[in-house]
């Protein structure tokens, strides 16, 4: 985990997750870049006056630069972080450039400002959250970064769980987390526990003999209540789900109220592929 790139634009919650990404950056040992992407097409200031795509670069860099600036408060901090202008939409550059592998992953927040903003935002963070090739990370409006101790991994018990623990451990080996493989069932399926659950537990020390995991199951009427309710109750740090899992991220997302897990997440969510 090298490179992060954090998406803002210029609201608090984009703040709240760039800062969050600076603080994780320094427990990663990693770098962090802060893109605003802007549109030639959308750059009247009003009814009377337009200005050209030359002045909407140059007033698009000042904002950005102010940005970064106040978000530290003159800190040290901010020359470490390298600005990046993009010409385009915000949720299709970012797919875009996590295919590029130039980053190792995304930090952004979960909405953007208040009102109509809001709403695209939030739906430019579900974008890339299903799309990217690489780990997002969605951070709810204003938490502030804290050591990660115990991360839920949202997990259907497959096969395939090995593979995303080994690049979870290696995002988290410099937290010495506790990872919680938590499976959601509803009243009418059996509790999946018993000798499958053994193997796939051995299984996964075999794939992952350093990682430090732990195996659970709770019972709920939607997947997302139950992860909801498990966080809050094991006090997690972080949430991860697998989104090549279909068959839980249709069960997530069923319903329009399960939507409001990626929209608006109480901890920092993490989407992997």
């Amino acid at each position: 985990m090298k490179k992060i790139l954090v998406p803002t634009d210029f609201s608090e919650n984009s703040r709240s997750a760039f800062l969050y990404a600076v603080e994780l950056a320094k427990q990663l040992n990693a770098s962090v870049t802060i893109m605003h992407c802007y549109h030639p097409t959308a750059n009247h200031i009003n009814d009377h006056y337009f200005i050209n795509d030359e002045e909407l670069e140059n007033l698009s860099a000042q904002r950005l630069d102010l940005f970064v600036e106040k978000s530290f408060n003159k800190s040290t901090d901010a020359d470490t972080v390298e600005q990046k202008l993009e010409v385009g939409f915000a949720a299709d550059k970012l797919v875009e450039i996590s295919k590029s592998g130039a980053y190792d992953m995304i930090v952004m927040g979960a909405t953007g400002s208040t009102g109509v903003l809001d709403r695209i935002f939030g739906k430019v963070s579900l974008h890339v959250a299903q799309y990217s090739k690489c780990p997002v990370l969605l951070i709810p409006a204003g938490v502030e970064y804290s050591e990660v101790r115990d991360i839920m991994y949202a997990s259907e018990y497959e096969l395939g769980d090995g593979d995303i623990l080994l690049q979870l451990g290696e995002i988290t080996d410099n937290f010495s987390a506790k990872i919680h493989l938590v499976h959601v069932y509803n009243e009418n399926e059996k509790t999946p526990e018993g000798i499958g659950h053994f193997l796939l537990e051995k299984m996964f020390q075999k794939k992952a003999p350093g990682l430090n995991f732990y195996m659970d199951s709770v019972s709920s009427d939607t997947v997302a209540h139950g992860l909801e309710e498990y966080a809050r109750k094991n006090n997690m740090d972080w949430m991860v789900l697998v989104k090549p899992q279909r068959n839980l991220w249709q069960r997530l997302l069923h319903k329009s109220k399960t939507n409001e897990i990626i929209m608006n997440p109480e901890i920092p969510l993490m989407v992997m592929h």
